[in-house]
């Protein structure tokens, strides 16, 4: 019994899918062409379908060599049709909303930028450059550990209070040469502790070369304390916005 058909993303026309494999599991890409859009499907895997790196990377690249050739509406991983039939039936019932959605990433791509502290580094900045925290941390190294717990605690909050203010400032300083290199953006989340940023950008094709050179520039700004990640052009998942249950009301 097949396991339905499992959807990479959506893209305006009809598109081919030649060459857009392999997909999971080393599966063939096909295309199902309904109400103006073309699906990208293959054969779903057996459920569940873990969220492996192997299914992951496989699900990325196909909508990576779509990209290539068209505008693609990226389908959050895992997006399973039990037939062609109830997919063709959603395609039809929610046009509308595949449309605005892909008229508002048309011609756009996502890119990452993770801006991270060497944290070792960072530290001995804020600490060197505050003659009071710099006094305070002198004073503790002549001293055993258990005559001063009180004290090196007050150094650490005060510490942490001086990389809260660098984080917001170091930020709306990357922000600033970014965000008008870009249409929209969003905050991502992160836990690391020395993380300045983390943020996706949509933004055009053709402004890519210009985000890429301001990339260029903060890495130049600042230098060897802070490592960037930068990462696309890739699909935009992060402006992407379709109601879960489109495709269950569809079935």
């Amino acid at each position: 019994m097949s396991a339905g058909l499992y959807i990479y993303g959506i893209a305006p026309g009809a598109l081919s899918a030649e060459g857009l494999g392999p997909g999971l599991a080393g599966g063939q890409v096909t295309a199902l062409h309904a109400a103006g859009f073309t699906a990208l499907l293959g054969e779903a895997p057996p459920a569940p379908i873990e969220a492996t790196r192997r299914f992951m990377l496989a699900h990325t690249a196909v909508l990576e060599r779509a990209m290539r050739l068209s505008d693609v509406l990226p389908m959050r991983f895992g997006t399973v049709a039990p037939d062609e039939a109830a997919l063709h039936r959603c395609l039809v019932a929610h046009a509308p909303a595949f449309r605005e959605a892909l008229e508002g990433i048309a011609g756009r791509v996502e890119l990452g930028v993770k801006a991270q502290w060497h944290e070792g580094l960072i530290w001995r900045e804020i600490v060197e450059g505050d003659a009071e925290l710099r006094a305070l941390r002198d004073r503790l190294k002549t001293r055993p550990a258990q005559e001063t717990y009180y004290e090196r605690i007050e150094l650490g909050r005060r510490v942490e209070a001086a990389l809260a203010r660098r984080r917001e400032a170091d930020g709306a300083a990357i922000a600033a040469t970014l965000a008008p290199l870009a249409e929209r953006e969003v905050e991502l989340r992160s836990v690391e502790e020395d993380m300045i940023l983390s943020r996706a950008f949509l933004v055009r094709r053709e402004a890519e070369s210009q985000f890429d050179a301001g990339m260029e520039a903060l890495a130049e700004r600042f230098g060897e304390r802070v490592t960037f990640k930068y990462v696309g052009p890739a699909p935009p998942y992060n402006f992407v916005t379709l109601r879960a249950d489109w495709l269950r009301e569809a079935a």
